[in-house]
């Protein structure tokens, strides 16, 4: 099983809560390893280009919003998935611009899933307990609509090894990203560790 990358983000509001010792663990104790991690400020520009304004990206992102308010037996904003998507694309851009942001890579097998899986569904309040969201979050898009901000996820994970490879290049040169060895990284990729070296009885 060849080894992935996948970026994971801790938000400004996850920040403000002290929760990143708490992420960072829930991470480590997956398996996953950390090669990679910078504090910084983003910018409107370098948000705009981790949620794209193309119709791959919008599209899903608002059908997604809607099927939520459906879900939870609430009437849906009037609007199309891309005109939700726009909504939500400049939510991030708005509400991320100028504050803290954690931004991480994490190496393993199956980085993408377990980083999906670990940090719960989109819409925290359907997020399965356990999962960063479904521990850490009472958010809704109800709630977010309601009060004209982005929804409060904590925390992003990629959704495809193809996305983390783009989204890794966006945030880090490969200089920065590091390689090396964990003592327990045995268990997973060596067969015979552990195993008992007995001495021959010559006598």
């Amino acid at each position: 099983m060849k080894k992935e990358r996948t970026l994971i983000n801790v938000k400004s509001e996850a920040i403000q809560r002290h929760l990143i010792g708490e992420m960072i663990s829930k991470f480590e104790r997956r398996g996953l390893k950390l090669v990679a991690a910078k504090l910084i400020a983003p910018t409107a520009e370098q948000i705009g280009r981790q949620y794209p304004n193309n119709d791959s990206w919008l599209i899903p992102t608002g059908a997604k919003s809607i099927k939520g308010y459906v879900e939870k037996g609430v009437e849906p904003p009037a609007k199309t998935p891309r005109e939700v998507g726009r909504w939500v694309r400049q939510s991030l851009i708005d509400y991320f611009t100028d504050r803290p942001l954690l931004l991480m890579v994490w190496a393993g097998p199956h980085a993408v899933e377990l980083g999906r899986k670990t940090v719960g569904a989109t819409n925290p309040i359907a997020a399965d307990i356990g999962s960063i969201r479904g521990d850490y979050s009472l958010d809704s898009y109800e709630l977010s609509d309601g009060l004209g901000r982005a929804i409060q996820t904590l925390v992003h994970a990629s959704g495809s090894p193809k996305e983390a490879r783009e989204e890794i290049k966006l945030w880090f040169k490969d200089s920065e990203i590091l390689d090396y060895d964990l003592v327990d990284e045995k268990v997973i990729y060596e067969t015979d560790w552990g195993k008992v070296r007995r001495k021959e009885n010559n006598a």
